[in-house]
């Protein structure tokens, strides 16, 4: 029989404190007091205060006796551990349609969950058996727990079909042939870099270690998946996109970690359309679990940011990376990432160590590295010119102008991945 003290513990302090009104932030969603928000600002926010919004994950390291005044001050602990707990609790549910990551003053929102509809779920053992232990380092590696508790969160709610119109099959498009004044250069990258602006480098990593790199091969994109494409499937993708599966999860050597992977995989089956050409890389998610990603199309590079299903986003945008490339590198300033990382089923990124992250894909357009390679080989950017656009393509059409509506820093701190 599950053990449900630690949950009821947690969910009677936590009420407690939402009705003290102490701490910023921390306040009933809903008259009903079923829904609570919970401050959730990213310590690496210009304007963030750690007395005010890490006030609430404090009070609980000091309530669980893991902290105590006079102690070493870890903000990112701190809130670590809460979120833990609260993943873990049977009585909470984050409900992440109504939480606000994007604001000057994000928050979560979370439901208090009835007795009636809690369920023992056995898993090897009762999950609620987790609810009294806190994150430290070493459980957030190995827990099995914490990751199936990732796992329930994963799966975003199907949209209704009938809400907005099916986006064409189209949404890839063949590269423009036109020339694309690449002054400088020998002939041989001048006919090559078309093509290989089409192509993308896949580095697979599990749990932080590489398992699998793909170059891709069609001008068309490609689909990233678990299988192959479902028979039938016209409205999402088309026999010009190549297929590219997932690496079998039995690269993984923790027993624990691998069998989660395998059901987190369960949730990526229709998994994601990538294309790439000379104006940057495009995405679009089909998969029912979740997905975030980082780029250099990014407003806010300390924010996780998910894609929404059935929409197109530009995660990359080439020439906004060739004007900080040539900046940076003429002023011996850090080179800025040319890859872009997506992080599938867990929130990304999000202060957690990215060896920690169950799967990572990391993704480069294969054109501009060798443009930059080449550049760098030769000591000389002054011939890397930005890449013409001659006309809007069909994709660009569907998208808003992301990389331009907003100043960014020149680079980026996208964590790497340490194999």
């Amino acid at each position: 029989m599950c053990d449900r003290n630690g949950g009821r513990r947690l969910r009677q302090w936590l009420i407690e404190q939402i009705d003290s009104s102490l701490y910023p932030g921390l306040v009933w969603e809903n008259d009903e007091k079923s829904l609570f928000r919970i401050p959730w600002k990213h310590a690496g926010k210009q304007d963030y205060n750690q007395a005010v919004d890490a006030s609430i994950f404090k009070a609980w390291a000091l309530f669980k006796g893991k902290f105590k005044e006079g102690d070493r001050a870890e903000p990112a602990t701190w809130k670590t551990r809460l979120r833990c707990a609260l993943n873990k609790s049977p009585d909470f549910e984050e409900v992440t349609d109504r939480s606000q990551l994007d604001i000057s003053e994000p928050y979560k929102v979370y439901r208090i969950v009835p007795e009636e509809e809690q369920k023992c779920k056995l898993v090897g053992s009762c999950l609620n058996e987790m609810t009294e232990r806190d994150c430290s380092s070493s459980e957030m590696e190995t827990s099995t727990e914490d990751y199936l508790a990732i796992i329930k969160r994963s799966p975003s709610p199907a949209k209704d079909a009938c809400q907005k119109p099916l986006l064409q099959d189209w949404w890839f498009y063949p590269p423009n042939t036109g020339s694309h004044a690449m002054d400088g250069y020998t002939t041989y990258m001048s006919e090559q870099v078309p093509h290989a602006f089409s192509q993308m480098i896949l580095q697979f990593y599990y749990s932080g270690k590489a398992v699998s790199q793909v170059t891709t091969s069609r001008v068309e994109g490609c689909r990233l998946s678990v299988n192959q494409p479902i028979t039938g499937e016209k409205n999402h993708v088309t026999e010009s996109l190549e297929n590219i599966r997932f690496p079998s999860a039995e690269y993984i050597a923790s027993e624990r970690q691998r069998q989660i992977t395998k059901k987190l995989f369960g949730h990526l089956e229709r998994g994601v359309l990538l294309s790439s050409n000379r104006q940057g890389i495009f995405i679009k998610r089909l998969c029912q679990g979740r997905v975030f990603w980082s780029g250099n199309c990014m407003q806010y590079k300390d924010r996780s940011v998910k894609l929404e299903r059935d929409e197109i986003v530009k995660i990359f945008d080439t020439n906004q990376y060739i004007r900080e490339f040539q900046h940076c590198y003429s002023n011996q300033l850090r080179l800025p990432d040319s890859k872009v990382t997506l992080c599938f089923g867990e929130e990304f990124p999000d202060g957690t160590p990215v060896h920690l992250k169950l799967i990572i894909v990391q993704i480069e357009q294969l054109g501009l590295k060798q443009l930059i390679d080449n550049s760098v080989k030769n000591y000389n950017t002054a011939s890397l010119h930005l890449l013409p656009d001659p006309q809007m393509d069909p994709v660009q059409r569907l998208l808003p102008e992301p990389c331009t509506t907003h100043q960014r820093a020149f680079y980026r701190e996208t964590p790497q991945i340490t194999v």
